[in-house]
């Protein structure tokens, strides 16, 4: 199967370690046979629309039609999707008679929310929406009243429905939470946990109850955020000014952040995980930047995960391995999850303690391995996507599949560069260990072969490479 100056800043993060946090969980000895009953939960796979400010009612009916599209795309596939607008949509959408359409999102599974940027409506005019200025941002007053303008035009269209997700403006505010929960929104699609691109190489796993900041967790945090990474295709800096970060949202490195989430989670499965944990994985598109050419990018995406990992396809320890899902759905799931463990973080981040010279946004590596929540660092800093080094996926490579191992091409290094280097990731599924020989994979006598776990490397014979419990990552030897 294929699978920030010279003063201490210290952010205070809500740890709790219970047995998952032994070093027994992160055993790499195997729990059983393959076939032996190992529970773990589903990868909760989320697909979310984000409909911005439109600027015209021409504008609004292009849009309205992109997101149909998209729509329609992800019910061929099976998915679900979530879709957060904001209150100008919501107002066309209402004068225009379109609340049939939105009805039929609902009915079809999907959900809708708020999606509110730095907008907000004069009411000198029906379709007076204006930016907000700086100062105007600074006045907790101002912001209230830019939040109430998009819930408004929600209500208007939706009166009868509940609204409990919400990626509004100002989500790496302290005072974010607060009102959230003073409005009754339980679920925030992501914003403030884009720094974990940085910080671990891709996004978090699991979702989590928020603190008052980037990834700061608050047991008692009536707001769950579900983690999902920015537009599909988009290669740029990305994120609020002081933890901008690169960010690589391209079909061929989104296929490399799903492999990591699929090989986190065959591992929890594989030693036991006494938290079978809640999994999420999530991307998104815009109303505004889903053509035909970027809907084909997506169709190939899902095709992808749904041929190798999707449509009720089962784990060789009988579990359900992908779960289309929407926020409130992995909300639910979450819910559910801590009622079983109550008290307890699903999460384990450690913020970090940022010294004299450091930003952020700029974590070095050593920071980065102490912080890391899961066992393989290694392998999250292998794959990772930095500005001058992006790893791809090129290729499934079959060549082993007798043997029970699944391989995989990549290619590292700026795309600019015709002479990227070749990378491979190797596991297996079931138990045991398998030598394989990929000397004419890697047209190489010797390669280079990392552990996953702490990013120490050897070289060893190409003819000779064991894949057992844990993935395994070769590269050329120089």
């Amino acid at each position: 199967m294929v699978a920030s100056s010279a003063t201490k800043l210290t952010i205070t993060a809500i740890v709790v370690c219970l047995a998952a946090c032994s070093d027994s969980v992160d055993d790499p000895v195997d729990a059983g046979s393959a076939t032996g009953a190992s529970f773990e939960r589903p990868i909760n796979l989320v697909f979310k629309i984000h409909i911005e400010p439109q600027g015209s009612l021409p504008m609004y009916k292009t849009r309205r039609d992109d997101v149909e599209a998209v729509r329609k795309l992800a019910e061929q596939h099976g998915l679900k999707l979530t879709l957060h607008g904001n209150g100008k949509f919501w107002q066309y959408a209402r004068e225009q008679g379109d609340e049939p359409i939105v009805r039929t999102w609902l009915a079809n599974g999907h959900t809708v929310g708020l999606h509110a940027h730095s907008v907000y409506n004069a009411i000198d005019a029906q379709h007076a929406w204006k930016n907000a200025t700086q100062e105007q941002e600074k006045d907790s007053a101002f912001v209230d009243a830019l939040w109430t303008d998009h819930e408004r035009e929600l209500k208007a269209l939706l009166p009868d429905v509940k609204i409990t997700e919400s990626t509004p403006y100002d989500s790496d505010s302290p005072t974010f939470e607060s009102r959230m929960t003073a409005r009754g929104y339980t679920i925030v699609g992501g914003g403030r946990e884009e720094i974990s691109e940085q910080w671990f190489g891709h996004h978090p796993f699991h979702p989590f109850r928020i603190g008052a900041q980037m990834l700061e967790e608050k047991l008692t945090s009536k707001v769950v955020l579900v983690s999902h990474y920015s537009q599909f295709t988009e290669a740029a800096v990305h994120g609020p000014p002081a933890t901008k970060v690169f960010s690589d949202q391209t079909l061929a490195h989104h296929k490399v952040g799903f492999l990591q989430i699929y090989l986190n989670r065959l591992h929890a499965e594989r030693t036991g995980d006494p938290l079978d944990k809640v999994w999420s994985y999530g991307f998104l598109t815009h109303d505004n930047n889903s053509p035909e050419s970027i809907r084909a990018e997506l169709e190939n995406y899902i095709t992808w995960i749904n041929d190798n990992f999707g449509k009720g396809k089962k784990s060789l320890r009988g579990n359900l391995i992908v779960k289309p899902s929407t926020l409130s759905d992995v909300s639910d799931d979450y819910i559910a999850w801590e009622k079983e463990h109550p008290n307890t973080s699903s999460f384990h981040v450690a913020t970090p303690t940022i010294g004299a010279g450091q930003k952020i946004n700029e974590l070095d590596e050593a920071t980065r391995k102490k912080i890391y929540p899961g066992p393989f660092w290694g392998m999250a800093e292998l794959l990772r996507a930095d500005k001058d080094n992006v790893v791809d996926y090129v290729a499934n490579v079959s060549d082993f599949e007798a043997q029970g191992v699944s391989c995989h091409e990549l290619a590292f290094g700026a795309r600019a560069d015709a002479t990227r280097k070749k990378r491979w990731l190797c596991y297996k599924e079931s138990d045991g260990a398998a030598t394989i020989n990929m000397q004419t994979v890697t047209g190489s006598a010797n390669v280079k072969k990392w552990n996953v776990r702490d990013k120490q490397s050897s070289v060893v014979a190409s003819t000779a490479i064991e894949v057992g419990a844990e993935p395994v990552i070769v590269d050329l030897s120089p």
